[in-house]
């Protein structure tokens, strides 16, 4: 099975292709370019590399969300084009367990922590096999953290922003290695692979999925307020 994984989600990109078990490919940028300038590039990069073409992609898995409006609407666009043109399974995969998926196996419960701007974080608890234990949320740092009671290492962007309001908050933790904190495609293949089955194509699944945003954009938040 070849697999190609997207991750949109942040200002970041990533870009990853396996041939069987084997990863055969790893993209990631952190320039200021837009993902609808980068996107295609390294996509066509990555298949040039793994010396295949996009028509023997059996399975496309993406990075759905929370994180970056936009950049989560052009990833999972392109994911649909593919998955429609080829006819072949797309599998949503939360973009916070994407990130704890870094420390899987790890001693630890996974304290996924990503700034969400306007003072809030996207947050989850995942077990080091990667089952949740708290769901994703938007809320504020302080509120999520009350809910951790035990011993955690803490991933994510977050960390770094709200490092001194962690220390106080008198939770025990350890933080991810800086390396860590990428959220590289190349995940999203592990995690499928884990998957004990794989889906079928589904047109209607497909056509009916839809960004995992967690709360609503800043536009319409202002149009609401408007009104």
């Amino acid at each position: 099975m070849n697999i190609l994984a997207l991750n949109t989600s942040s200002t970041s990109g990533s870009i990853a292709v396996s041939k069987g078990r084997n990863i055969t490919f790893i993209g990631y940028l952190d320039i200021k370019i837009t993902h609808s300038e980068r996107l295609m590039p390294m996509l066509d990069q990555g298949l040039k590399q793994s010396k295949i073409s996009i028509d023997e992609i059996d399975l496309v898995t993406l990075a759905n969300g929370p994180g970056s409006f936009t950049g989560i609407r052009i990833g999972l666009a392109t994911a649909k084009g593919i998955c429609f043109g080829r006819k072949i399974p797309l599998i949503p995969v939360n973009t916070l367990k994407l990130l704890a998926a870094n420390l899987y196996g790890n001693k630890y419960p996974i304290l996924t922590f990503l700034d969400a701007k306007m003072d809030e974080v996207y947050a989850a608890l995942y077990s080091p096999e990667m089952d949740e234990i708290i769901s994703p949320q938007n809320a504020r740092p302080l509120d999520f953290l009350k809910k951790i009671k035990e011993k955690v290492t803490i991933i994510g962007d977050g960390f770094e922003k709200y490092k001194k309001l962690i220390n106080d908050s008198g939770i025990e933790f350890y933080p991810a290695l800086p390396h860590q904190h990428l959220a590289l495609a190349s995940n999203l293949i592990g995690l499928v692979l884990q998957m004990k089955k794989i889906p079928d194509y589904d047109f209607e699944f497909i056509s009916n999925l839809e960004p995992f945003y967690l709360r609503k954009s800043q536009a319409e938040l202002m149009r609401e307020q408007q009104q």
